[in-house]
C-alpha cells in the first residue's frame, strides 16, 4: 500500500488523463460553432 500522497497523485493523474480527452473534443465543437456563427452574421449584414 502506497502512501497516500502518492495514491492521490495517481487518482488525480488517471481523472485527468481521461478528462483531456473531453475537453479537446468541447473546443472542437466550439471552434465548429464559433465558425458557423461567424458565416451567420456575415450573411446578416448583407
Amino acid at each position: 500500500m502506497g502512501s497516500n500522497s502518492k495514491q492521490t497523485g495517481l487518482i488525480r493523474a488517471r481523472k485527468a488523463k481521461s478528462n483531456k480527452k473531453n475537453l479537446k473534443k468541447n473546443q472542437e465543437r466550439i471552434q465548429k460553432n464559433a465558425e458557423i456563427l461567424r458565416e451567420l452574421a456575415s450573411e446578416s449584414e448583407k
